[in-house]
């Protein structure tokens, strides 16, 4: 092999390293979006069943008749 060819093995590889670090940053931020997202549907979840939930009678109705 020739010195250049050599030479350009550490150019390589601090650019296998960087684009490593970027992926690695990339599937941090996809993750803490997935996360937000997991929150934001269970959030949603819960409020359309609470909309499906027969209406509850208030205490008024509650009290024994006379």
């Amino acid at each position: 092999m020739t010195k250049m060819n050599r030479r350009s093995w550490p150019t390589k590889g601090r650019d296998l390293i960087s684009l490593a670090q970027q992926l690695a940053r990339d599937a941090e931020r996809h993750a803490i979006l997935s996360a937000s997202l997991a929150s934001q549907a269970d959030r949603l979840m819960v409020a359309g069943l609470r909309l499906l939930e027969p209406p509850r009678a208030s205490t008024a109705d509650r009290r024994p008749r006379p």
